[in-house]
């Protein structure tokens, strides 16, 4: 039976392939900053004005300078992040304008947001990475608000980085304030400190902003996540194969790029693309066009040897609800089994990327940790099925008081902190199945239980002056 989490054939990735080939020689990508041109004409590619054309040859020689795996680098080294291979990681809600509280009200962000968001990324057992701008600070003009959530992110955790959005400022922000922390010039350390997002403007474009920030963020060395958000119908083909080939190939183009900027910059394919509701002219993540377009990008990062990035904890539902709940664990699992390998959005999601949401990022880690659980390779022995226990036991018996089961009875199985597993009538009587409410009270004993991570005070107090001097 063919496996249906790897839809293509060979002959179908070659057919993607030679598609993607096509657009990216014969109609070509749209780069909106002369300095990017003028990179891709020094490096012989034909350009026309700002639209740029790429040769097979050209993008495969770019690719090969690209690292299979690579590092994040964390303050504190136990909590660095391998990035492909067999490794996937997770990473928290992203840039999302608004908040749901529990009561289902919505409003804007503030720095605080971002400070508890950052507090329960620190006390996660499940997620990789911490973000800049998991809620955005609207009491603070933009450009405080990044220097401020980034702060944040460097003081209140000890995790890898996923930057603030690509802007040139930002990359330039980013490697000021990481420099102080690590204390010295981060261009010169092993690996990277943070990876950024960087996003195409479909149908095959770069804007000009999103350049300077590849570009800033790729001569200090950093990681880029450069994948796409094609609508399909709208700002792509309304066939999930085509939407496919013009993802690529606009994450390709500007992977390209950042080799002739940087060689050997590591960089991750994939996207975050998805139908269109025809009614509405809307955005629908959470249809089963997403699963299929996690499963064309992940075949098609393996077949170029390039880490991916896809899915995430996904949502168009705007409350914690049924429809939530199952676009959201689809949409998370879906990578996983298909070798996905940076699952970014994975915790707090709501409405289609529009908001985030405490007692949804408590939930969605669960999930993350039950896919964890899940993939995680048994250890078949004859120690571990122990035969002898079960001849023990025989037809009749029970393993509820067996010295093994004693042993391992707290490990063995996944601990979930929010489902309930009981009678009906304990159901009932306790809370009648309300999980919003179990994970408002978890996400307030995880805050008073967060213990800031050591930092030196010289340090932090150098980080805290660049971010007065600032305003």
């Amino acid at each position: 039976m063919k496996n249906r989490l790897q839809p293509l054939t060979d002959k179908e990735i070659q057919t993607v392939h030679d598609a993607c080939m096509q657009i990216l020689g014969n109609t070509g990508v749209s780069f909106k900053a002369p300095e990017a041109v003028e990179i891709f004409k020094r490096h012989g590619v034909r350009t026309d004005g700002e639209k740029v054309f790429l040769t097979e040859k050209q993008v495969l020689d770019a690719l090969k300078t690209v690292p299979e795996e690579f590092t994040i680098q964390a303050r504190k080294p136990i909590n660095n992040v391998r990035i492909g291979g067999d490794h996937f990681a997770f990473g928290p809600a992203w840039a999302a304008p608004f908040v749901i509280d529990a009561d289902g009200g919505r409003r804007t962000g503030t720095l605080k947001d971002q400070e508890n968001f950052c507090k329960l990324v620190q006390t996660s057992p499940y997620l990789n990475l911490v973000a800049g701008s998991m809620a955005v600070p609207a009491e603070y003009p933009s450009e405080e608000a990044d220097t401020r959530t980034l702060a944040a992110c460097l003081t209140l955790t000890d995790m890898p980085l996923i930057s603030n959005p690509c802007l040139k400022r930002n990359g330039q922000e980013m490697a000021r304030m990481a420099s102080i922390v690590w204390g010295q010039d981060i261009t010169h350390l092993e690996h990277p400190v943070s990876i950024v997002s960087v996003n195409p403007l479909s149908p095959l474009s770069y804007s000009g902003d999103t350049l300077e920030g590849l570009m800033a963020f790729a001569k200090h060395g950093q990681a880029l996540l450069i994948s796409s958000m094609v609508l399909a119908g709208i700002t792509g083909p309304i066939s999930i194969a085509g939407t496919a080939a013009l993802e690529l190939a606009e994450s390709l183009s500007g992977i390209v790029l950042a080799q002739l900027i940087h060689p050997g910059v590591p960089c991750v394919t994939g996207g975050t693309s998805c139908a269109s509701d025809m009614r509405t002219g809307g955005v629908s993540l959470g249809g089963p066009e997403s699963l299929q377009l996690v499963g064309i990008a992940a075949q098609m990062a393996d077949h170029y040897g390039l880490p991916c990035r896809y899915g995430g904890n996904l949502t168009d539902a705007y409350s914690i609800n049924a429809q939530s709940g199952l676009e959201s664990a689809l949409l998370m699992l879906a990578p996983v089994l298909s070798g996905v390998h940076f699952i970014h959005q994975s915790c707090g999601i709501l409405g289609a990327y529009a908001a985030t949401s405490f007692e949804k990022f408590v939930i969605d880690e669960e999930v993350c940790g039950m896919i964890r659980k899940a993939v995680t390779p048994l250890e078949i022995t004859a120690e571990s099925i122990n035969t002898e226990l079960i001849h023990r036991v025989g037809s009749n018996g029970s393993y509820m008081m067996q010295p093994e089961t004693a042993k391992h009875c707290r490990t063995a199985f996944f601990p979930s902190q929010l489902t309930r597993k009981s009678t009906y009538e304990d159901w009932e009587a306790k809370d009648n199945g309300n999980i919003v409410g179990r994970a408002s009270e978890y996400v307030k004993k995880r805050l008073e239980s967060y213990v800031k991570p050591d930092m030196d005070p010289a340090i932090e107090k150098d980080l805290s002056a660049y971010v007065e001097k600032g305003k």
